[in-house]
This record gives structure tokens, C-alpha cells and sequence, in this order.
């Protein structure tokens, strides 16, 4: 998996301006992974059997920004792409994430509204704005493995002082609109397109906050967008066709409510097949189309009601019924078990933020200066997605005879973010052992470039603290 891992960052070289920042990065990439302690530069270079040395050379690598992070996302971009099927569509998935911050000097930093408070209470925290882009990798049992291809800093417009004169206040109302969310995940989606081959359907999943006008009316071309939308959304049918003079007409007559639709006996439910998770379930959906809104004005759309799923939390309890979904696309010739499986998919950017934040501790390093904050950040996210790519191209399925026994050996849909950080850890353990008795490393297989990095386990468990 380690070899797999070097063959990977051996291709991010063109993304550094020197080949001493790419060396200096490749003694960075792994010893962040494996760290035990704090995911700082600091704990980095701990890991890397780097504490006794000079740190300014790895601290002016982020701070003077010494590569391109746009180059440095090519490399696992361009092998999602090429193990894709030449005739599948690419199925992105788009959302964004706050990364807590404690010091009120840091570049990007502002209150904002905490997505995990309660509901009945706005709590607000101090943080840094990021939106990121996954490119799905599906598997054989029907899920898929998100893999991170952007990841961007999205911060808010800052206001001026109560002194601030019209032309002030007059360009930071202008910079508000121009970093508004949605028309920096318009831009950063504009950019895909452009990175993915023009032959091939880019099919781009968000939320309900990524579904306005804003995105929904400027996607680029061959591009398809699928997003819920509230239950009491507007609607309306296809305008009939007249001779009359005057402008011509975009709208029909209006509809009932996507909520009024799934309480409606006439429309027909129907069952399709998809994969949740590691099981395979049945849902029943409505389809509604074509049908036009003012999210996409003369595009027409394709409304799909889910019914929501039934579930137990034990045995013996009761039914439970989630929320139902209402899901448009703005390509109504899409197949509707495509669009629901390619919707629910998009849960995987969620599991990519997890495990960044809590495996990789993404919100704890302690920079604050610009170019520090928006090349570090980046720089462990494509890490993480080179490790997902090594793990899986070298490992299909769990090994049972090296899990522990307490934990289940019944079935086993794909092996965790931490497993593979353990398997990297005891190859470098292996490898540290071989170098120490031979004196000298194992010569690397043939065709393949040799392990130039190896971190200190040694050093990364003295660090090892939280």
C-alpha cells in the first residue's frame, strides 16, 4: 500500500516550483498521516524524525506557497477519471464544511451558524469556510467511495468600520455578492467541467442549499445538477404552445406542492432499486415530468417524491419512518433509479468530512497567515484522497486474521479510513525494522520508483498526544 502511496505523490512533482519543496513536502505527506498526536506542521515533522532539526524550510513550503494546488488535485482527479468506464457519466458531489478555529487572527475566520447546534437554538462558532468537491468511485455492491478532488477556501466578504464612507460600503456590498457561496461552487464547478474530458456527462449532486437560481440557471455545458427541494416548492407545467404576439411564455399553469404530489392517489408510485450503505434497498418514488420552476426558468426539470424508508432502532420497537426527499434534475431524460442512486450518493462527501476532521484533525493546525491557511489545508485533504486511492487499488476486503477479535467478522462492505492508516503503519514499521537490521533499504520492485520517504514510527509515537 506504501509503494502504491509513493507512486502516486511521485506524480504530484510538477505541482512544486522546486525539487527540494517536493522533497521536503514528501517527508510532510506520511508523517501527517500516521501522527498519533496533534495534526500540526510541528507533529509532522515529530513524526518524520524531524524534531531536532531546522522546521523553517517545511514552514516557508506552505507560507511562500511553493506549489500549485490545483496541479496537486490533477493526480487523483486524473486517476478517478481513468478508472472510470470510458462510457459511465462523472457523479460529483458538492457541499461545504466549517473547520473550528480558537485564534481571531486567523486569515478566513468568522462567526458562523453551527450546523450540528439544536434546532431550536442558533448557536454560532468561530471558523473557517471550505466548500469541497468528490468524485464518486463506485464499488460492486452499489456504493461508491467519494474521493476528494478540490477543496477550497470560501470566506466571507469583510465589512467595513462605522466610519466606512458610500464607496466603501458600495464595494464590500460588491465583493458580498461576488464570494456568495453559490457562485464560488458555481466558479469551482465551472473549473471541473473544464478538467473533465468535453465527451463525457458531468452529473453534480448538492443540497438544498446549492439548489437557487443562482447555480441552477448558470451550469456549464453537459453538466446536470440534482438537488432537493422544499416540499411547498413552486411548480408549473409546460406553457402551451400560441400564435399570440408578445413575449414568450415560460411558465404554464402552476402545479400542487412536491408534498401535495406524494399525498395524491392519481400519480402512480412505482419501485426502484438502490444501494444505501452496504445493502441494497427498495424504494417507492413518484416521478413528475417535465416540469419548470423558477430555479431554472426556461429548463425543464424532473421531479422524483421518495417515500420515506421504514426502520427499527431495535427489535422489538416500533416502525420508525425517516423524511421523505424531493429531488429534481435538470435533465429529464435521466433514468430515475440513476438520478435517486446518484443522490444518495452524495452521503459520502459527509463521511469525507468526518473522517478529515476527526482521523486527519484538519481544523487543528495553527496557521494563520493567507497563503499558509490555503495551501496546508489542501495539502492534507489531497493526501487523504491518495490514500483512499492507494488503499483501495491494493486492498479489496478486510484481511479477517488481522482484526481483532472483538470486532465482527459477518460481513464486511470495505475496509475503513483508519484500517488503512494501520496498514500503512505496520509497512512502515516492517520497513523501518528491515532498514535497521540491513542497513540499507530493500531494493524497490522492478519498474516502480523507490521509497524515497519512510517516517519515524518510533518518533511518531514519542509525539503521540492529543
Amino acid at each position: 500500500m506504501i509503494e502504491e502511496f509513493h507512486r502516486l505523490w511521485n506524480q504530484c512533482r510538477p505541482a512544486f516550483s522546486q525539487e527540494r519543496c517536493w522533497t521536503n513536502a514528501g517527508e510532510l505527506v506520511l508523517s501527517n498521516l500516521i501522527n498519533f498526536g496533534r495534526h500540526t506542521i510541528a507533529g509532522a515533522l515529530s513524526s518524520a524524525g524531524r524534531a531536532d532539526l531546522d522546521w523553517s524550510a517545511a514552514y516557508r513550503l506552505f507560507e511562500k506557497q511553493r506549489f500549485d494546488v490545483g496541479k496537486l488535485f490533477d493526480v487523483p482527479r486524473k486517476t478517478v477519471l481513468g478508472t472510470l468506464p470510458e462510457s459511465a457519466p462523472v457523479v460529483a458531489s458538492l457541499d461545504d464544511t466549517l473547520l473550528r478555529k480558537s485564534g481571531r487572527n486567523v486569515h478566513g475566520t468568522s462567526w458562523r451558524r453551527d450546523p450540528l447546534g439544536p434546532k431550536f437554538r442558533a448557536n454560532f462558532v468561530w471558523s473557517q469556510r471550505w466548500l469541497q468537491i468528490s468524485l464518486a468511485l463506485p464499488e460492486n455492491n452499489g456504493r461508491c467511495r467519494a474521493i476528494p478532488v478540490d477543496f477550497y477556501h470560501c470566506p466571507s466578504a469583510a465589512k467595513p468600520g462605522r466610519q466606512a464612507g458610500e464607496a466603501e460600503l458600495a464595494e464590500y456590498r460588491k465583493r458580498q455578492k461576488e464570494q456568495a457561496l453559490p457562485r464560488q461552487a458555481l466558479s469551482r464547478m465551472a473549473r471541473l467541467r473544464k478538467q473533465v474530458p468535453p465527451d463525457r456527462e458531468l452529473v453534480i449532486s448538492g443540497d438544498g442549499g446549492y439548489t437557487n437560481k443562482t447555480i441552477c440557471r448558470n451550469l456549464p455545458n453537459r453538466t446536470t445538477f440534482l438537488g432537493r427541494i422544499r416540499k411547498d416548492a413552486k411548480l408549473f407545467s409546460l406553457p402551451e404552445a400560441t400564435n399570440r404576439r408578445g413575449r414568450k411564455r415560460v411558465y404554464g399553469m402552476q402545479l400542487a406542492t412536491p408534498e401535495m404530489m406524494r399525498m395524491d392517489d392519481s400519480i402512480p408510485w412505482h419501485e426502484v432499486s438502490a444501494a444505501t450503505g452496504d445493502k441494497m434497498h427498495t424504494f417507492r418514488i413518484k416521478t413528475v415530468s417535465p416540469v419548470r420552476s423558477g430555479l431554472t426558468g426556461e429548463k425543464d426539470l424532473k421531479l422524483i417524491i421518495v417515500q420515506p424508508l421504514r426502520y427499527r432502532l431495535t427489535q422489538k420497537s416500533r416502525l420508525l419512518y425517516r423524511n421523505p426527499a424531493y429531488i429534481i434534475s435538470t435533465d429529464p431524460t435521466l433514468n430515475d433509479a440513476d438520478i435517486l442512486q446518484w443522490y444518495l450518493w452524495r452521503w459520502e462527501i459527509e463521511l469525507n468530512f468526518r473522517d478529515e476532521k476527526n482521523i486527519l484533525g484538519l481544523d487543528e493546525v495553527m496557521v494563520r497567515t493567507p497563503d499558509a491557511v490555503e495551501t496546508w489545508t489542501p495539502f492534507v485533504v489531497c493526501s487523504y484522497s491518495m490514500l483512499l486511492l492507494a488503499g483501495r487499488s491494493t486492498i479489496s476486503r478486510p484481511d479477517k486474521e488481522s482484526l481483532p477479535k472483538w470486532q465482527k467478522t459477518v460481513a464486511f462492505s470495505r475496509p475503513s479510513t483508519n484500517r488503512y492508516l494501520s496498514i500503512m503503519r505496520q509497512e512502515i514499521a516492517e520497513m523501518s525494522w528491515r532498514i535497521n537490521l540491513n542497513g540499507f533499504k530493500a531494493p524497490p520492485p522492478q519498474n516502480q520508483n523507490p521509497l524515497l520517504f519512510i517516517p519515524d514510527i518510533k518518533q511518531a509515537m514519542i509525539y503521540a498526544r492529543k
